[in-house]
């Protein structure tokens, strides 16, 4: 069967090194997988606001969403896109990831019946970890991923803490029937990609 996953958590919590290892544990399994994030619709956005009244220009090449709702308008195409790609064949593998600070209102854009039969995975990662390691993939980026995330954004926006909702309000509020995971990724890398590995190889050895 094709698999639905959404992976959830703060800038720099690790949602694109979970993505990136999850995806090569799928392809290991002959699985084809398909990675969607609203980053890549936001900075669009961001270079489409001349004016910049909705959004902020930002070091490295970063920027700051000003106007909140835009959010909401990102998460909106994010859903088509989502809706876009179902039905997945049989052996997809369905990656979605979005950073938000209240999981509950952002979840409220999507319907039950596109949430219920879908895997969550939750990083929990403290504000300033986030930060500080925002500020070595800044340093050093190696990919599309390592983007700018300001301190401002993260202290303010993302002070916010939805692991609960993840916990027990998606259950409650749309029926999940799948697995929602929350990992821990404030120690070793190595045994957060151990974590992973696991969750990845336990959700796909289900969905044979």
């Amino acid at each position: 069967m094709s698999v639905k996953l959404f992976i959830l958590g703060r800038p720099g919590s690790g949602k694109s090194t979970a993505s990136h290892h999850i995806a090569t544990t799928a392809w290991n399994k002959g699985r084809f997988v398909l990675r969607l994030r609203d980053y890549e619709i936001l900075l669009r956005m961001f270079q489409a606001d001349d004016g910049k009244e909705k959004f902020r220009a930002r070091e490295h090449g970063g920027f700051d969403v000003r106007d909140l709702s835009e959010l909401d308008t990102a998460l909106e195409e994010l859903k088509e896109r989502i809706r876009l790609h179902l039905p997945l064949e049989k052996r997809h593998v369905l990656l979605i990831e979005f950073a938000r600070a209240n999981y509950s209102k952002a979840f409220e854009l999507f319907s039950a019946e596109l949430l219920r039969d879908a895997y969550f995975l939750f990083i929990e990662t403290d504000v300033e970890t986030c930060i500080q390691r925002i500020r070595e993939r800044v340093a050093h980026p190696l990919s599309a991923d390592d983007f700018f995330v300001s301190e401002d954004i993260l202290r303010g926006y993302y002070g916010e803490e939805s692991r609960a909702y993840v916990a027990s309000g998606l259950q409650r509020d749309f029926g999940i029937t799948k697995q929602i995971e929350i990992i821990d990724n404030m120690g070793s890398q190595r045994e957060f990609l151990e974590n992973v590995r696991r969750f990845a190889e336990q959700i796909l050895d289900q969905e044979m």
